[in-house]
């Protein structure tokens, strides 16, 4: 048996991972071959989450100021048809706390994104895609040209919740204002939700998560869009995340971009003939 300890604000990123389960793809552990993630509950270590298969775990964040990875396992059984048993990982120390996007505002979980910088980005709970650490408060502000406004485009949302996601509830949520303060046009979000987007009412936007010491889940992604009330500026967003995306899919966002003009040409051709 072994077992690792670290300090706060790290993440550790599995690279290979087999440790055998009860059946094949199996989420259920044997209990002499699995790694368990163990946290301090009333000054006591306690299993959180268990590990074990050969896919590779979602990447793990500290949430406190200790974390402690035990792993537990025996040798592979005879005639065993995997040369390899166990897992590797990298950690790395944080003080982003997962969030690779943005301006961080000194060392808090608290980030910027001006329009000046760039129309069109994206944005996630901290150590997306893993699950987000506990007793987290994490603020996005969003700074817009005056004649802008960004619209927020979720892609992924699974924040721990239920209902309302009142206090009463024990949830984490999130939280969307035109103002620093609380924006009475918006309650909390939590739960797992189909894609939705929020659009801001001026040049200003804010977005929080909250988390609590209970449980915890993947948290969101989402995609930001800076528009102006002007079509040329409307454009010249769009524009830009098209950009974006042809890195990605260079030679079919160079086709789907000179279809667009083609039609655009025919379009306007029907227009001056009618």
């Amino acid at each position: 048996m072994q077992r690792f300890l670290f300090i706060p604000n790290f993440q550790i990123k599995f690279l290979d991972f087999h440790i055998p389960a009860e059946n094949k793809n199996a989420t259920e552990c044997k209990a002499n071959d699995v790694l368990q993630l163990l946290t301090q509950v009333r000054g006591k270590y306690e299993p959180t989450e268990t590990f074990c298969g050969a896919f590779l775990p979602k990447p793990i964040m500290s949430n406190g100021p200790k974390m402690l990875l035990q792993f537990i396992g025996r040798y592979p059984p005879t005639g065993s048809k995997i040369n390899y048993y166990g897992f590797k990982a990298e950690y790395k120390f944080v003080k982003n706390f997962g969030i690779s996007t943005g301006q961080q505002v000194d060392e808090n979980c608290t980030f910027t994104y001006n329009s000046t910088d760039r129309k069109s980005g994206w944005f996630g709970s901290p150590n997306f895609p893993g699950y987000y650490p506990q007793n987290m408060i994490c603020h996005y502000y969003f700074y817009g040209e005056p004649d802008e406004r960004v619209i927020i485009r979720f892609t992924f949302f699974d924040v721990e919740g239920i209902g309302t996601c009142e206090y009463l509830t024990a949830s984490d949520y999130v939280e969307f204002s035109n103002f620093m303060s609380t924006d009475r046009k918006y309650g909390r979000y939590c739960g797992k939700r189909e894609k939705f987007e929020v659009r801001s009412d001026g040049r200003f936007f804010r977005v929080s998560f909250y988390s609590n010491d209970r449980f915890d889940k993947t948290g969101f992604r989402a995609l930001y869009d800076y528009q102006g009330k002007s079509s040329r500026v409307e454009n010249t967003s769009m524009q830009s995340y098209i950009s974006g995306s042809c890195g990605i899919l260079k030679s079919y966002c160079s086709l789907h971009n000179a279809f667009t003009l083609i039609l655009l040409k025919l379009f306007t051709n029907f227009k001056a003939i009618n």
